[in-house]
């Protein structure tokens, strides 16, 4: 059972859950003063501990083996539009974390339908999705920004678009950069055009026409580490 536990460190030896992390480990899970228990930091740290104190409000544990392992080499950074459907952007979250996403960049395109999200409601998916596949690093989430902001900030990188073009195929990625991934309505033609002045590689994903969350996914899984 792992928990998450954001301020431990490898210097502490003993530290409190959350209200909400010690509702669910002693309410829910029923552990008890003596169980043996993991947490995670979202930053590296993976911590063994024992329960000394089963309170279901501030669940105490003592910390008996601590790690911290280092961040993956390869970054996976995924810069998309926001789906029409929280939903779809959520899946994709979870699906990605499992894999590995180091860093999701939120856009606004010109085909953009929906321009915000639920930053909070994203970093709870985060977080279950480390505990759940035993990820050491929570996927940093940025705030939305606008696509030509984006691509000054981040003048290298790889885009995936519908036009007819020269593109290398995703499999052939071998270096760290952003993917961008458009909206459903696809990048506009301007946006794709501005891509290629900061040098930026167009690529496909797919031979098939995919979901702005599925092509997404798609990149992540050519990035990952599986």
């Amino acid at each position: 059972m792992i928990f998450y536990a954001p301020e431990c460190s490898l210097k502490d030896e003993e530290y409190t859950l959350s209200e909400i992390e010690s509702k669910h480990c002693i309410k829910v899970l029923r552990q008890q003063v003596g169980a043996t228990i993991e947490l995670v930091n979202g930053k590296g740290g993976h911590f063994t501990c024992k329960i000394i104190d089963d309170h279901f409000k501030k669940c105490k544990v003592q910390l008996i083996k601590k790690e911290q392992h280092p961040k993956r080499e390869k970054q996976l950074h995924i810069a998309m539009a926001i789906p029409k459907s929280s939903e779809r952007l959520e899946w994709f979250l979870e699906k990605a974390t499992e894999l590995g996403l180091t860093r999701l960049s939120l856009l606004n395109c010109a085909n953009s339908e929906r321009r915000s999200a639920n930053e909070k409601r994203l970093e709870k998916i985060a977080i279950s999705a480390i505990k759940q596949s035993k990820r050491y690093y929570l996927p940093e989430i940025t705030t939305p920004v606008s696509y030509m902001e984006f691509i000054q900030e981040y003048p290298k990188g790889y885009i995936g678009h519908c036009y007819s073009a020269e593109k290398k195929h995703a499999r052939e990625i071998n270096e760290t950069a952003p993917i961008l991934i458009g909206p459903e309505g696809d990048f506009s033609e301007i946006e794709v055009a501005e891509a290629i002045k900061k040098d930026y590689t167009a690529i496909e994903l797919s031979s098939n026409r995919l979901r702005t969350e599925t092509a997404a996914l798609a990149g992540v899984f050519y990035l990952s580490d599986l």
